[in-house]
């Protein structure tokens, strides 16, 4: 993973009407609410809104009020930092907007090394709810389209220019583009498609670069109609509570507990595996997953 080129935590601030800290936020919140005057600049890092808000914005929970130290939160290095989502988002973005509205609290700043270290770890997590959960780490419902995968490699071999390649063996290859050509046409740009439609033979088709790079870089294997993803296989199956016969007994109680469940056992796996020394202040693995 690359590492970001800005910070992972701005500190920004957000009073409220009197005066009080509601909520940290990065810039682009701040000016979220100033471009529709809904707030008022204090300095550089702080506004203050210019309307009663309704509830208590994050004023109860000392996490969020908190200056964050950007800094790897396994070996406080301040160099080559990423933002590491502790529930991984293949997951995390099939659950209710409730249970997304707290993510904040699972994004950590971890540095490259640290990162690539504990991924290792996670893949075998992944791996295992894979198996209890028969939700296969690449998804199920994909398409296999072997006659684009034959055109693309006849494609390249014709960009090629390769002088060895015979006469003969050049119309074969140019033959296999044109059928793809016109019977895939609907994947090509609009206007690599207009000149399909002009072409009269392979020889018209195999003149045009354009088409033969397209084709190129077209996926021999596509997600269907009724594609489903591990991560929506996996949090669908915990959201309806079902126990499949070939669950652990800890894959069972994460089901019986639903995404909550689901959500500590990503939290308990960083920290067991990455050995975080430098978690915020009030960051716990058992911290409350939903709204209250």
């Amino acid at each position: 993973m690359l590492p970001r080129a800005k910070p992972v935590y701005e500190n920004c601030s957000v009073l409220d009407v009197s005066g009080k800290l509601l909520f940290r936020a990065g810039r682009k919140k701040l000016d979220w609410y100033l471009s529709r005057n809904l707030a008022r600049e204090i300095d550089e890092t702080t506004i203050q809104l210019t309307f009663q808000n309704k509830g208590v914005g994050r004023s109860k929970e000392p996490f969020y009020l908190q200056d964050m130290r950007n800094a790897c939160v396994v070996c406080s290095s301040t160099e080559n930092l990423t933002m590491h989502h502790v529930v991984p988002y293949q997951y995390r973005q099939y659950m209710a907007e409730e249970i997304k509205s707290h993510s904040s609290f699972d994004l950590l700043p971890v540095c490259t090394g640290c990162h690539d270290r504990y991924e290792r770890h996670a893949n075998e997590l992944k791996r295992h709810l894979a198996e209890c959960f028969e939700a296969p780490f690449a998804g199920i419902g994909w398409i296999d389209r072997p006659d684009v995968g034959k055109a693309g490699k006849a494609a390249a071999a014709l960009l090629s220019k390769n002088p060895r390649i015979p006469r003969a063996r050049l119309d074969d290859l140019g033959e296999v583009v044109w059928r793809v050509a016109v019977d895939r046409v609907a994947l090509f740009s609009d206007e690599t498609r207009r000149w399909i439609e002009t072409c009269r033979d392979a020889a018209d088709v195999c003149a045009n670069e354009t088409l033969l790079h397209e084709l190129c870089a077209m996926e021999v294997r596509v997600a269907g109609p009724d594609f489903r993803s591990h991560g929506e296989m996996v949090v669908g199956t915990v959201l309806r509570g079902q126990r499949l016969p070939q669950m652990c007994a800890a894959c069972r109680e994460l089901v019986d507990g639903g995404i909550p469940a689901l959500v500590v056992c990503w939290r308990r796996h960083f920290v067991e595996h990455a050995h975080p020394a430098y978690l915020p202040d009030h960051w716990m693995s058992e911290y409350a997953v939903l709204n209250k």
